[in-house]
């Protein structure tokens, strides 16, 4: 019973010098500590929008219509006397949720099929990288279009056209790290141990296509974000009265001259976001990496 307590006291003491040694690599890098700062009061800006902004994003002031920033409304009014503080907060939510939801989509689909792709052999390898081929082919944009031009435009729309657009660069990043991993020795003896592929793909396959994956995820969240910005810019993402980063932007370039504020705030907030992701991407990829010895 001693034995088996010491054994849990070590094993969580393992771990939580993992989990330190984790931090310090990615703090360690130049601007790591301002970037995951600003991730996190932007995380908290869209999960605590509803505390935080001033008015309903959708509520109507006709008579303060098109106003200048200052006094109630912090940024002014839109042409429908609307807040453009609440729906900032509430469009960086809205904009943050889909890419969430896009990514965890391209997580659950690319990663299964390219590892799949690129732990067997023969038929099901080749069908396979023949789609993610055709899919790399056309822009993950335009597919997108195409298919919110068919599905219509719509918040599950945009989330099922940019799932299919990504999920192809995933795959082939999973897929390429998997043959890699494959061929591996310790790979090969463990299937001459006869040891099952699923337990291989658990205790082996994974734990190295980690540094790889998670990094291409970042990047996937941080266009995703670029990518629904435009699809609402252009009506065929999130349509009003619904606020998102992309629409608010489009509302503001027709007022670009009179009220440049209404397309500066939220073209610098899709800005902010997709460099800091970006940058912190840039930390986890260092964390990750065992090479690395800062």
């Amino acid at each position: 019973m001693t034995e088996s307590a010491g054994t849990t006291r070590s094993t969580a003491a393992v771990s939580v010098r993992r989990r330190r040694k984790f931090l310090t690599r990615i703090l360690s890098l130049p601007g790591q500590k301002f970037a995951w700062s600003i991730l996190f009061l932007l995380v908290a800006a869209a999960a605590f929008a509803p505390l935080l902004a001033p008015h309903s994003p959708n509520a109507q002031d006709l008579t303060n219509t098109l106003s200048p920033p200052g006094g109630e409304y912090l940024l002014g009014t839109d042409d429908l006397g609307r807040d453009q503080m609440s729906r900032l907060l509430y469009g960086l939510r809205t904009s943050l949720a889909i890419s969430a939801a896009v990514t965890l989509g391209v997580m659950i689909v690319g990663i299964p099929l390219g590892m799949l792709a690129g732990f067997s052999r023969g038929i099901a390898n080749t069908v396979i990288a023949r789609i993610i081929d055709v899919g790399l082919a056309l822009p993950s944009l335009l597919l997108a279009l195409a298919l919110i031009a068919a599905m219509g435009a719509g918040v599950t729309s945009t989330v099922i056209a940019l799932v299919a657009g990504y999920t192809p660069y995933l795959a082939r990043v999973t897929r390429s790290v998997v043959l890699k991993i494959r061929e591996e020795e310790y790979i090969d003896s463990a299937v001459v141990s006869g040891v099952p592929k699923w337990k291989i793909i658990i205790r082996h396959v994974t734990p190295n296509m980690i540094e790889s994956v998670s990094v291409q995820l970042t990047l996937i969240f941080a266009f995703t974000v670029i990518a629904e910005a435009g699809l609402s810019f252009v009506g065929l993402g999130i349509q009003p009265p619904t606020s998102s980063l992309g629409n608010m932007l489009a509302l503001g370039s027709t007022h670009s001259i009179d009220l440049p504020l209404m397309s500066i705030v939220p073209g610098c907030t899709i800005a902010v976001v997709v460099v800091t992701l970006l940058i912190c991407g840039d930390g986890l990829r260092h964390a990750l990496d065992p090479r690395s010895n800062r």
